[in-house]
């Protein structure tokens, strides 16, 4: 089995120095892309006693970021910022300088069982894969798509070891992103990295030249006229969020001429194309609401159904910067899941209409 000399080499260094630096301070030149800036933001649409229903966050969120997207008002997006970072050594999901390490890859830290073939050895790259973009579907489609439009034309771009998505590959095809090569082993001389997550002006640029991408890829839609709005199931994949009225609620939503979306059972062209230009986009809260972030209408709202264990409002970020509104139902607790009230998305509709 090939043992993982750029880790083994890196412990001995923390041994020596007795410290665990950040990787990003190797960088020998560093240049901000976006500076941070101050917006102002509207409140999430909600009913009376919805909040009281939240029994814990996700656990990637805090409640200090949570009260300022429910009420509104002036936040700051941090800035956007690129590093060149030399003599940097990757080994499957990690990368690794003197002694320091930084994972934006999926996978575990090994000892023994890397990639048994040589290190390539590469000069200069840009590194395309964002440490939360490897590990879920939503951070892939909102931040690791943008990050691939930052390099010129024609740079040298890698990408590292990610949690395998099904509609990745198609999602690139519509939006003219070709995934770049996947790295396992290199020796890299000047690496090319990103700090890429706020939704400051910048990524707002970006994620409106990826619209106008998947508008231009489905082409002419002559004729057609888009659903009031969608329901995009979440299917059985990633972590459990049960709703046990689904079928209650999808049967309320034919009736207002809502199109139900399964996209584990849908290509990205099929998802792209049926929620094209959808006015309101529902589903529970989850990575699967990225499916429609560069497919729905111009100020559309996102409605998200809230498990209670599990609060987020991450999507409130990206509409937030895309001038599109955002609703929320915290559902009730229920054997198996939880449920959500009908009436509620009935009312938070009519307010929405």
């Amino acid at each position: 089995m090939q043992l993982n000399l750029p880790m083994v080499k890196r412990v001995a260094r923390r041994l020596a120095v007795r410290r665990a630096p950040d990787f990003h301070s190797f960088a020998n030149r560093e240049w901000i892309l976006c500076p941070p800036e101050r917006a102002t933001v509207p409140p999430a649409l909600f009913l009376p006693g919805a909040i009281e229903r939240v029994r814990a966050l996700s656990p990637w969120r805090n409640w200090d970021t949570e009260r300022s997207l429910l009420a509104g008002g002036s936040i700051e997006h941090a800035a956007s910022v690129a590093r060149m970072v030399p003599d940097v050594e990757l080994a499957g999901a990690y990368l690794y300088r003197g002694a320091a390490k930084f994972k934006p890859g999926f996978g575990e830290e090994r000892v023994f069982g890397v990639d048994p073939g040589p290190a390539e050895r590469l000069d200069e790259v840009h590194l395309m894969t964002s440490q939360a973009g490897s590990h879920f579907f939503g951070t892939l489609m909102l931040d690791d798509m943008p990050l691939n439009l930052i390099p010129e034309p024609g740079s040298p771009c890698i990408a590292m070891m990610s949690k395998p998505y099904v509609h990745e590959a198609g999602y690139r095809e519509l939006l003219g992103l070709p995934r770049p090569r996947e790295v396992a082993r290199a020796r890299i001389r000047r690496l090319m990295c990103y700090t890429d997550f706020a939704q400051n002006s910048f990524k707002r640029a970006r994620y409106e030249l990826l619209r106008a991408r998947l508008r231009a890829a489905l082409g002419p839609q002559a004729g057609r006229v888009p659903p009031p709005g969608v329901y995009l199931r979440r299917g059985i994949g990633g972590e459990p969020r049960r709703l046990v009225n689904e079928a209650e609620l999808e049967q309320a939503l034919l009736a207002l001429e809502f199109d139900i979306l399964d996209p584990e059972n849908l290509s990205a062209q099929d998802v792209a194309r049926r929620s094209l230009d959808a006015r309101v986009v529902i589903a529970v809260e989850g990575s699967h609401l990225s499916h429609a972030i560069f497919s729905a209408a111009e100020q559309a709202t996102f409605l998200v159904i809230q498990p209670p264990e599990r609060f987020a409002l991450a999507y409130k970020e990206y509409t937030d910067r895309m001038d599109m509104r955002f609703a929320l139902v915290v559902a009730e607790p229920a054997p198996g899941g939880f449920r959500v009230v009908i009436d509620e998305v009935h009312r938070l509709l009519e307010l929405l209409s």
